[in-house]
């Protein structure tokens, strides 16, 4: 016959492994402020975050690259909106569609990259 008296036992749950990290005073302040609002110890605050945050990773080089060429045809596409204006829309057909792929093979490469990164962490 067993006894149920106090906490159950942790097993897998059981943490044995511990990270050391220093904080300045405002970055202590910080974390027991937001802890708080939390409704939650230090400890399960800082676990929390550090689990289940995303963070956002620097860009490559490659991917400022491809961002940078977006930001080129930002003012193609505004060119082009203009001469639809006052041209109609035959008139830019081409040069629409040669921006449309651009920006398309762009953000496939992108996406490509993404995926790659979140499969290897």
């Amino acid at each position: 016959m067993h006894k149920f008296n106090g906490r159950p036992r942790l097993g897998l749950a059981k943490r044995d492994n511990y990270v050391k990290v220093g904080f300045n005073n405002i970055e202590q302040d910080r974390i027991e402020i937001l802890a708080a609002k939390a409704g939650m110890n230090k400890a399960v605050y800082l676990r929390e975050r550090a689990l289940n945050d995303v963070i956002i990773a620097f860009l490559s080089d490659e991917e400022k690259q491809l961002l940078h060429e977006l930001k080129k045809l930002g003012p193609n596409l505004n060119q082009i909106a203009h001469e639809a204006n006052s041209e109609g829309l035959s008139g830019i057909e081409d040069k629409a569609n040669f921006c449309l792929d651009t920006i398309a093979d762009i953000l496939i490469n992108l996406k490509k990259r993404s995926k790659d990164d979140r499969k290897n962490p």
